[in-house]
């Protein structure tokens, strides 16, 4: 029982480490244009501390429009935050520019596409030695395809036998020759019911013998008693 428990404790220490690992993987935020980010959600949340950083990411915009909502709040002072939609050549498609606060700041915008195009999300956050922690969220609708997170093979943890769950074969569980069954009887059929009978008739011989002996004994002890 202590080997089962160990077991499922090991598989669910991997289990835990392959999710947070997929986790990290899915919240990547790429610093390159040229290899931005795939969404795999249509919400994109992040954090900053007052250090310039720009990070990029992709998603696939289908005929239609697409809704921006920026939300952007800051621990005390404020600072500017920009979110801008571009092509794949770098080209702005819609700007967004919140003024982040501590009490939040959101923005909405909308943009029309008149055929599937790749867009790039470049979420821009300036320096500030003021600001300490800077929290936004970006939210798209619309007409938004992004890709499908890939899902993570996970081992499927196998109960290993114990002497509780383990039984041994007994006899009356083995197929013997009698239960099988065929067409025709055939010299194989024929010995094995042959040895099947012999142990019966082997009884019946003894109990035949018992008996006799018994008798025998009987008549002997009446012979001396009534001697």
């Amino acid at each position: 029982m202590k080997n089962n428990k160990n077991f499922y404790a090991i598989n669910l220490i991997l289990l835990t480490v392959l999710s947070l690992a997929f986790a990290c993987a899915t919240q990547a935020q790429s610093t390159d244009m040229d290899s931005p980010t795939e969404l795999t959600s249509n919400v994109i949340t992040g954090e900053g501390d007052g250090t310039a950083e720009t990070f990029y990411y992709s998603f696939t915009a289908t005929k239609g429009d697409v809704k921006v909502t920026v939300d952007a709040k800051t621990d005390y002072y404020s600072t500017p935050f920009k979110v801008t939609l571009m092509d794949e050549d770098g080209k702005e498609l819609l700007p967004i520019y919140v003024v982040a606060k501590d009490t939040g700041q959101r923005e909405v915008k909308t943009k029309h596409f008149v055929r599937d195009t790749k867009v790039i999300v470049r979420i821009a956050l300036e320096k500030d030695a003021h600001v300490k922690l800077l929290t936004y969220k970006i939210k798209l609708d619309g007409a938004v395809k992004i890709v499908e997170p890939t899902p993570v093979a996970t081992p499927t943890p196998t109960a290993t036998p114990t002497p509780e769950t383990s039984s041994a074969t007994t006899p009356t569980e083995q197929t013997t020759p009698t239960e099988q069954t065929a067409s025709s009887p055939t010299p194989a059929d024929s010995a094995a019911k042959t040895d099947a009978a012999a142990p019966a008739k082997k009884a019946k011989t003894t109990d035949k013998i018992k008996k006799k002996a018994k008798e025998t004994a009987k008549k002997t002890i009446k012979d001396i008693i009534d001697n």
